[in-house]
């Protein structure tokens, strides 16, 4: 068993709309450790992206602090 050494909602996000998985991108998943968000969770901001002249964009979440990942 490894233990997690940052809070997920401490660490950065993304630099990218494409590094993040599809049910991070809908907020459906952790953006820090990727499991999904069952429980309690915190808003952590928007991850932005663009595909040539669109524009896109993820508001994201995480796990709260003391809730599971």
């Amino acid at each position: 068993m490894t233990a997690r050494t940052t809070a997920c909602p401490e660490v950065p996000l993304p630099h990218s709309f494409r590094d993040l998985s599809i049910e991070q991108a809908r907020g459906y998943a952790c953006v820090a450790c990727g499991k999904l968000l069952e429980g309690p969770r915190v808003y952590r901001g928007v991850v932005m992206g663009h595909d040539g002249g669109h524009l896109l964009d993820a508001d994201v979440w995480a796990c709260a602090p003391g809730g599971s990942p």
